[in-house]
């Protein structure tokens, strides 16, 4: 059985739930242990504060990691993670107030060898500027600054080199321009050679999935057990294995080709 994206997303948000639960039996531990022992306390802090990195730094791998899976591209998805990246963002402030002061009580690290990094979170913080209201997101910035904790997310977006709408555009654009030119050569040359076929296959089949890129929906294409493909990338395997008819006649050994098992999801 295949995982798909989504599987991974879940997969992901069910380990963030268990470094959760992990991070607060720390906390828990932390404030019931015997405090006159100072081995114990500094056994307790450490165990909090490596739970708390846990917990923290998986939240925000997760955030580039769910982009790269698709499913930021799900707007409600994206609503619901950054609510709960709010959450974890609240949280921060007293985790370093806590360890702030359990270090401290034993002579340990100052708060500043404490605090994390000047871009720390950044993708959290870019997350809740996105998606929720201004007067949420300046809350929690706020709350960082006061506690001088770091806020680069908060004060620098994303850099995209290009963007989803500009990517789209140019893949139709393309696209078009492709089949114009497969369509003016079939009329220039009906008859083409093997050697002219292959190069016509594989340029119809860019065409195609460069043209198909501006339609919603989600197609996903799988054959055997080696090849997994979504997207415009599946329509690209496709018109690649499973040519139109008019050129299956064309070349009597493209019946060879694998049927890929294509599924196809409602359209968003």
């Amino acid at each position: 059985m295949h995982r798909t994206n989504e599987q991974d997303v879940v997969n992901a948000k069910a380990t963030l739930a268990n470094l959760k639960a992990e991070y607060l039996k720390a906390v828990e531990q932390y404030i019931s242990h015997d405090k006159q022992d100072q081995q114990s306390s500094l056994n307790a802090i450490l165990n909090c504060q490596q739970a708390g990195a846990s917990y923290f730094n998986f939240a925000e791998e997760f955030v580039g990691n769910s982009d790269l899976l698709g499913a930021h591209e799900s707007v409600l998805w994206a609503q619901g993670f950054a609510e709960d990246c709010a959450e974890i963002l609240k949280s921060m402030p007293a985790h370093f107030q806590l360890l702030s002061a359990g270090f401290a009580g034993l002579n340990g690290l100052t708060s500043d060898q404490i605090r994390p990094g000047s871009t720390a979170f950044a993708n959290m913080q870019r997350m809740v500027k996105k998606y929720l209201n201004p007067t949420e997101s300046n809350a929690i910035k706020s709350s960082f600054e006061q506690f001088g904790l770091p806020i680069y997310g908060f004060n620098n977006e994303a850099r995209e080199f290009m963007s989803k709408r500009l990517q789209t555009i140019l893949s139709f654009i393309f696209g078009v321009l492709f089949v114009i030119v497969l369509l003016v050569i079939a009329f220039a040359q009906p008859q083409p050679s093997s050697f002219q076929y292959s190069v016509f296959k594989t340029v119809l089949a860019l065409a195609g999935a460069g043209t198909v890129a501006v339609f919603p929906g989600f197609i996903e294409v799988q054959l055997g057990n080696w090849l997994r493909a979504g997207g415009a990338l599946a329509v690209f395997v496709v018109l690649y294995f499973w040519n139109p008819a008019a050129l299956l006649a064309i070349d009597p050994d493209a019946s060879k080709a694998p049927n890929p098992a294509v599924h196809m999801d409602a359209a968003r």
